[in-house]
C-alpha cells in the first residue's frame, strides 16, 4: 500500500487525534480540547502539521513547532508529536523487507518536518522526551543523535 506525506487540513484533525490517542479512553472534554489545539496549529505560521495518507486515510501525524534560540542559531524546530497507526502498517512491503512500514512512514514524516524547519530558517531540529524515548530507533535512522537530554539533528 502506497502512502504520501502532506500538510494537514482541517478534515484531518479527527483521524489524527484518534492516532495520537492510540485507542486509549479519553474524556470527551479532553478529546475536544486536544482537537481544538491541533486545529489551531494548522493556522500558526511557526508550526507545521503533516499527515501521512494512504488510500485517503490518515495513517500518521507529525507536528513541528519553531522557537527562537540563542545557542543553536536564530531558530530551532521541535518535533512535538509523531505517531502512526498500527492498522495495516506493520507489514513490510516487497520493496523494503528489512524495515517495518511504520518506521518508513515515521521517517517520511520526520523528513517532511525537517524540510519545513529548514525552509523556515531553523538550524537544528530537536526531539525531547517523552517522544525521544518512545521512538529512539526511528529517530536514529532519521539522523538524530543524543545531545544532552534531547535528540538533535543539524538541518543546514
Amino acid at each position: 500500500m502506497e502512502y504520501h506525506v502532506r500538510i494537514a487540513r482541517l478534515t484531518d484533525v479527527e483521524p489524527a487525534m484518534r492516532i495520537l490517542h492510540g485507542g486509549t479512553e479519553v474524556h470527551e472534554e479532553a478529546r475536544r480540547d486536544d482537537s481544538d489545539r491541533l486545529r489551531s496549529l494548522l493556522f500558526v505560521p511557526s508550526a507545521t502539521v503533516v499527515v501521512a495518507e494512504s488510500e485517503r486515510r490518515v495513517i500518521g501525524l507529525g507536528v513541528l513547532s519553531i522557537r527562537p534560540s540563542v545557542q543553536s542559531g536564530p531558530f530551532v524546530g521541535v518535533i512535538d508529536e509523531l505517531a502512526t497507526t498500527a492498522d495495516d502498517v506493520s507489514e513490510p512491503s516487497a520493496d523494503d523487507a528489512d524495515a517495518p512500514r511504520r518506521v518508513r512512514i515515521g521517517c517520511s514524516i520526520v523528513e517532511h518536518l525537517i524540510s519545513s524547519a529548514r525552509n523556515k530558517g531553523c538550524t537544528r531540529v530537536e526531539v525531547t522526551d517523552p517522544l525521544a524515548s518512545a521512538e529512539p530507533s526511528l529517530l536514529e535512522q532519521a539522523g538524530f543523535a543524543k545531545r544532552g537530554v534531547l535528540l538533535s539533528r543539524a538541518v543546514g
